[in-house]
């Protein structure tokens, strides 16, 4: 169903239909799907593959905390071992690996698109809650126990544009983008005289990786030093597992790191990309819609809010452009067509847009 209705969505710029030309400066241009932006789940659906494996590169499970990059994902091979499975009933290379039994998906007859390297990185999910919420606080809170993490954060001094964390961070259920990035800001200096050196240094090798990432705009300079940051976490994440932190480091999460230098290359800076954006939107469309539903079978009654609220802005944006038409006959009317914009225009400009 997810497939049906994205092909739906890119019919227009499919082989099968007739394209559609976007009018440009210089001449008509063909839009073609260049990047696919997407939390890991979503990006596990596009590639057809199980969340246990790389949605970019063929990696192994097991393979997951290494630093070497793979051999990327091929949409002609996997479109082959798809076409295969679904002859065949079973194969090797399917189980391998780790794809779905997807065999239609949207973007096996996209022009000019590589599905696999058109898949973002995504840092409000990977970085903020993934790599730094859900693994490294989690491996730091093995070292010091959470009632002294809690006085840490609480005897950071109050100043401006700091955010302070006054009943420490145990009691917090629910954590926001942006209080992952004040977190972050003052994390370093917590573990100070509380952790062994390999232990700060790996964990500022990480928070470096992640400041590297949020930049805006990146030269070789900062996209080396950004590799090396991820160098550096691999040398010496080992120390977690001498202290008993953890087992291993196979997790998804961890090995997409690998990816970011290449997309950064590839796509421009990660910021361009950034999922925090439209993550507004859950607002404007389940948070609101929910609070007006009355919290039984509520998915119905957020769809009809939903299309109401739609129905509600349509009808307003006509009024405002049947007063605004009115308004210029009656400019028309009285001479005054050739002169000034009138203030009627002037609001509807303003509120609509040109």
């Amino acid at each position: 169903m997810y497939n049906h209705c994205i092909w739906t969505w890119f019919a227009p710029i499919h082989p099968s239909w007739s394209p559609q030309s976007t009018q440009c400066a210089n001449s008509n241009i063909h839009p073609i799907l260049a990047a696919y932006v997407a939390d890991f789940p979503e990006q596990c659906l596009v590639g057809c593959n199980k969340e246990s494996h790389c949605p970019r590169c063929l990696v192994q499970s097991q393979d997951h905390g290494d630093i070497e990059e793979c051999v990327c994902r091929s949409m002609v091979d996997t479109l082959k071992t798809l076409w295969w499975m679904r002859r065949n009933k079973q194969s090797k290379k399917f189980d391998k690996e780790g794809l779905r039994p997807v065999f239609d998906p949207f973007w096996k007859d996209l022009p000019f698109t590589d599905i696999f390297t058109c898949i973002t990185p995504n840092i409000p999910h990977q970085l903020h809650k993934g790599i730094f919420h859900d693994h490294l606080v989690q491996w730091c809170l093995g070292i010091i126990d959470e009632k002294e993490m809690d006085a840490c954060f609480q005897a950071v001094g109050q100043y401006p544009g700091l955010h302070h964390f006054k009943k420490g961070i145990s009691a917090v259920s629910q954590w926001t983008g942006m209080e992952h990035k004040d977190m972050e800001t003052v994390f370093v200096g917590l573990l100070s005289g509380v952790a062994s050196d390999n232990v700060l240094v790996m964990a500022r090798s990480l928070l470096d990786f992640i400041y590297y990432t949020r930049f805006q705009q990146h030269m070789d300079k900062t996209l080396t030093a950004m590799q090396e940051s991820l160098n550096l976490f691999h040398v010496r994440k080992d120390i977690l597992i001498e202290l008993g932190i953890c087992d291993h480091f196979n997790v998804p999460k961890i090995h997409l790191l690998v990816h970011y230098v290449t997309s950064i290359q590839a796509l421009s800076s990660a910021d361009g990309y950034n999922t925090e954006y439209p993550e507004r939107l859950h607002i404007d469309y389940a948070k609101d819609a929910y609070q007006a539903s009355n919290k039984c079978d509520y998915i119905e009654q957020m769809a009809l809010w939903l299309q109401r609220q739609e129905a509600f802005h349509h009808k307003t944006a006509y009024h405002a452009w049947k007063q605004l038409k009115q308004s210029a006959s009656m400019d028309t009317i009285h001479g005054s067509s050739g002169g000034a914009m009138s203030r009627t225009k002037q609001v509807w400009y303003s509120e609509h847009g040109r």
